[in-house]
């Protein structure tokens, strides 16, 4: 009775040894995955509020340059008389 006791303790020992070796060696080899994943994502992002963020300020500077100061567009739609001229663009107002 006294063998077959210590030898359940012992297989459930190896169980739980093995079970955290293998937990630990799975962390540390997804450890770096998940770390260069989440940097890529990172990068990516920040990449795409870059493009986002040049885009708007070439939108921004083709509407402030070409649409609003164009004098044969306001002699068409007679815009003069109905409000004051302003030199600055109205997205800056």
């Amino acid at each position: 009775m006294h063998f077959t006791r210590k030898y359940a303790y012992q297989t459930v020992l190896a169980i739980a040894a093995t079970l955290s070796i293998i937990s630990v060696i799975t962390i540390f080899m997804t450890f770096p995955c998940f770390y260069t994943y989440f940097a890529r994502v990172k990068m990516d992002l920040q990449h795409e509020m870059k493009f986002c963020k040049k885009s708007a300020e070439k939108v921004f500077y083709f509407v402030n340059e070409v649409g609003y100061f164009d004098r044969k567009r306001e002699m068409s739609l007679d815009i003069s008389q109905c409000q004051v001229k302003n030199p600055r663009s109205f997205l800056l107002e």
